[in-house]
């Protein structure tokens, strides 16, 4: 279902290009579509619609769980359409000079009507198509914290297509719940009103349940577990699912073997690339931070990689030098936070714009980290983490990487019960980890940079 409205959305914002092509060659020459100016331009417009497309994925327009109408949406879109004009242009009267098409004006009316028309696509569908088409009546088996969870986060989240009907329990439901119909046990529920039923561990076994659901095999009924569900839905993995069962069944690295070898050259390609952007910007980034506080150049710190060893990290140096080591800890390892009194004036300006992280370009050469993967810890957090939950030392079963599937849900984990949940997120990469992932991973990580929403 989440799939299939983000394919619309891309489907409806491919349509407002084209048509804001249309509309601009037949304002600017009233010609067709069939004419042969007009198809002159049909095909690299249309590799620049694409262009487009990613631009706008880049810039978060197709997270459904975040398109509301509101001044920052609008802005977004007004924005995408700057920096894809900026691109087109560079395109025509740079890369693309030898055909001589240098569509000046269709350039600039086919960027006003088509980002028009898809602000406009996406304050209609917002407004009715997000909630109204395309929705699931769900109900959950089975009353615990994870689906108390998954029914206040879909409440929440319309847009996503899920209508939370009913919960079948034999205790009473939450006071703020109060709204939802509880089934009492497997026999009371009406199968006959659901798309989706959503079984918790407890139910799993319920015999009457198992029947129930049997009998409207064929309506269609949609059965989901609960674990798999919770993934599916918050893109992380729950912990009540975790066992050693549970590594020896999605953990299934020999399928791996192939993705991982491959991403080792794109690692040293984007390191290599990270150098050169280093070399450029060295000169100014060490000056500023000798002018800003007293104290080395680099950071270099011990953390944990793949198969638990250590190795030195290394990165530009954001906070205060308060011992002679260059540390900014005086009383034994801490988390950072958001807004750390620790952080000079240049380490949060490179830390928004993820300057700070350039370094690192040498320790992916050296085969110690990767350009994505969990990120890499310190050892005494590790083994602090690792007490409190056993299976941590899973997330070490890749490389760590520069940026990752965790830090892109939040900024920043500064509990060891917030670091906990950091795992589920890496988990959910471990298992799902391959090249789709890792393209959302990177341009959203792009839109995290250009928009300097750096931790």
């Amino acid at each position: 279902m989440y799939r299939f409205k983000q394919l619309t959305l891309v489907g409806g914002d491919l349509v407002c290009l084209y048509g804001g092509l249309i509309l601009a060659l037949f304002i600017r020459h009233r010609a067709t579509i069939n004419d042969q100016q007009a198809a002159d331009l049909i095909s690299p417009m249309s590799w620049l619609f694409l262009v487009a497309i990613v631009i706008i994925f880049i810039a978060g327009l197709y997270d459904l769980t975040r398109l509301k109408r509101s001044l920052a949406f609008y802005q977004k879109i007004f924005i995408t359409a700057i920096f894809w004009a900026i691109v087109s242009a560079i395109f025509f009267y740079i890369f693309n000079h030898k055909s001589g098409a240098t569509p000046k004006t269709i350039l600039a009316l086919t960027t006003v009507i088509s980002f028009g028309l898809i602000a406009t696509w996406r304050t209609i569908y917002i407004a009715t198509l997000s909630t109204a088409l395309w929705r699931s009546k769900i109900i959950f088996a089975g009353l615990t914290a994870e689906s108390l969870e998954m029914i206040e986060f879909l409440q929440k989240r319309p847009e996503l297509g899920y209508q939370v009907i009913g919960v079948i329990s034999p205790t009473e439901l939450p006071t703020e719940k109060a709204g939802l119909t509880r089934y009492p046990d497997a026999s009371s529920f009406p199968a006959n009103l659901a798309d989706v039923i959503v079984v918790s561990p407890q139910f799993e076994n319920d015999s009457t349940l198992t029947r129930k659901l049997y009998e409207n095999l064929f309506t269609h009924l949609q059965v989901e577990n609960l674990g798999e569900f919770y993934e599916k839905i918050l893109k992380r993995v729950p912990p009540f699912t975790l066992s050693e069962t549970w590594f020896l069944t999605n953990l299934q690295e020999q399928n791996k073997r192939v993705y991982d070898r491959s991403r080792i050259l794109l690692d040293y390609l984007g390191a290599l690339g990270m150098s050169i952007i280093f070399g450029i910007t060295y000169p100014l980034v060490a000056i500023l931070i000798k002018i800003s506080s007293n104290g080395p150049i680099f950071f270099r710190q011990i953390r944990v990689g793949k198969n638990g060893k250590n190795f030195t990290l290394i990165k530009y140096r954001t906070m205060q030098s308060l011992r002679a080591d260059g540390s900014a800890e005086m009383s034994g390892p801490q988390f950072a936070s958001a807004q750390d009194s620790r952080i000079t004036v240049i380490g949060k300006f490179l830390r928004l714009t993820r300057i700070d992280e350039l370094p690192q370009f040498i320790n992916i050469l050296k085969n110690d980290m990767a350009l994505i993967g969990p990120r890499p810890e310190r050892p005494e957090f590790a083994k602090q983490l690792t007490k409190k939950m056993p299976y941590y030392a899973v997330r070490h079963l890749i490389k760590p990487g520069l940026t990752g599937w965790a830090q892109l849900q939040h900024n920043y984990y500064g509990t060891l019960d917030e670091n906990l949940r950091k795992l589920e997120y890496d988990l959910y990469y471990i298992k799902n980890r391959g090249a789709l992932l890792d393209l959302a991973i990177v341009l959203r990580t792009v839109n995290v940079i250009l928009g300097m929403k750096g931790r």
